[in-house]
């Protein structure tokens, strides 16, 4: 799957059940909590550009392989009929509702980085 646009590591301040909510549906919920308003993603370029940096500096294949699984992943999860992309509601529910919208930035950098990577 993708992830989401925001997560929080798990501390005391953000725990299950507390003031900013939790993730009890995750298998890792001792490492991150997924806030409900957070759960969406809008196809960013940050993560696939990380390991495009780090792809170079490196040389290690495994960066190759994270980026072909988000690529893989955005086919899967954010396709539509017309060609286009969408972003995602909510990553955590499969399949993930879709906002019927293109970030710009995806066609310019996040597929820019793919590609290059």
């Amino acid at each position: 799957g993708l992830a989401p646009e925001i997560a929080y590591f798990h501390t005391e301040g953000n725990a299950d059940g507390g003031p900013d909510g939790g993730n009890k549906s995750s298998e890792y919920i001792n490492d991150i909590i997924i806030k409900p308003l957070d759960r969406h993603n809008l196809l960013r370029p940050e993560t696939v550009e990380s390991l495009f940096v780090l792809h170079r500096i490196t040389e290690d294949p495994k960066y190759r392989e994270w980026g072909w699984q988000i690529f893989q992943a955005f086919e899967k999860y954010t396709k539509v009929d017309s060609g286009g992309y969408t972003s995602l509601d909510d990553v955590t529910s499969l399949p993930p509702p879709t906002r019927d919208k293109m970030e710009t930035f995806f066609l310019g950098e996040t597929l820019k980085y793919l590609y290059l990577l």
